[in-house]
């Protein structure tokens, strides 16, 4: 579901709790910005949307630090609109003083203007939407791993598909049902000469959120640790085997030095076995998992390094995620 989706869905869900006003909620619109951000109004009020798909405590850091840096850089009031905000962050979601909505007709909105209130109402208990096609194919294994390479430069949409089947390693059938599908949703803007990808901060986030849940699960190869703490500390001196690669939170430190990990995740390409001609790993189970490498290319993308670090959900991880997005990745901002 793309954001004008999500938008149309959330006006609809709050006006059938307002029968006899529909005025309440009317339209949204998008004005002629340099970054075309999108608007709801409530009660005559311009409200500026921060879509997301689902709002949940797995992702709710890193929707709350994108919220309060939206919230100190912009002069109108905001509002968090949703596929489903999930009960359990309501109360986060109100102690930060930020406005709600979602499809499924739950939401909690004030104004106020200096210290007077000049409206507030709310309603919730609203179960989230059926969905029949939650597991939508775009967003399946081969789905994932074409938007991977979308993702990875602005001018990769427009690739032959060919090309993007060879990067992504799935049939050119499942690259062009991938590219119609994103088309359908308008993450994809096609020309006679050139197709352009759209929405990409949400995409971004999306793609991260399903990796997380149906892909990355299924590459887990291997938990390993260190043979002693001192080997740990010094992960950075451990010479990789050709074809492995650090990931996450090793990968962020690596850029940046900003994050010192405490969790290790390596891709590789080669039989992990390899990791033990090191001398400075054993395979009892502990702090670093090993996946297998789905990409083409000896560097580790600045997409899947964001992506793994907003899986983790903690506070250290979410600051690293943003200091990528705002540097490495600014042009999804």
């Amino acid at each position: 579901m793309d954001g004008i989706q999500i938008i149309d869905q959330v006006i609809s869900a709050v006006r059938n709790q307002w029968e006899d006003a529909l005025d309440v909620i009317t339209h949204a619109f998008q004005p002629e910005t340099p970054l075309m951000e999108k608007y709801i109004k409530i009660m005559g009020i311009g409200f500026r949307c921060l879509i997301e798909n689902e709002i949940n405590g797995r992702n709710f850091l890193r929707i709350e630090e994108k919220a309060k840096n939206l919230m100190d850089t912009c002069k109108e009031p905001i509002i968090l609109i949703a596929r489903y905000v999930q009960p359990s962050v309501y109360g986060a979601l109100r102690k930060m003083g930020l406005n709600f909505a979602d499809t499924a007709g739950n939401y909690n909105i004030q104004y106020t203007k200096g210290k007077k209130m000049i409206f507030y109402f709310s309603h919730t208990g609203e179960k989230a939407p059926v969905n029949n096609k939650k597991n939508y194919p775009v967003f399946q294994e081969a789905g994932l791993k074409v938007i991977f390479y979308l993702l990875q430069a602005p001018e990769n949409v427009s690739k032959p598909f060919r090309e993007i089947k060879e990067y992504s390693g799935v049939s050119i059938g499942t690259v062009k049902n991938v590219i119609d599908e994103l088309e359908n949703r308008k993450f994809i803007l096609s020309t006679q000469k050139k197709r352009v990808l759209k929405e990409r901060r949400l995409l971004l986030d999306l793609w991260s959120e399903n990796y997380n849940q149906v892909l990355k699960p299924k590459l887990l190869l291997k938990q390993l640790d260190f043979r002693t703490p001192e080997q740990k500390e010094k992960w950075k001196e451990m010479a990789l085997p050709d074809g492995m690669l650090w990931g996450g939170e090793c990968a962020s430190n690596l850029l940046n030095g900003y994050l010192t990990p405490e969790f290790f995740e390596l891709y590789t390409e080669i039989p992990f076995s390899n990791l033990m001609k090191t001398g400075a790993i054993r395979t009892t189970e502990g702090v670093i998992n090993v996946y297998q490498k789905f990409w083409k290319g000896s560097t580790m993308p600045y997409v899947l390094i964001y992506a793994d670090l907003v899986s983790k959900g903690d506070g250290r991880c979410i600051e690293a995620a943003n200091k990528l997005l705002k540097d490495e990745l600014s042009d999804f901002e």
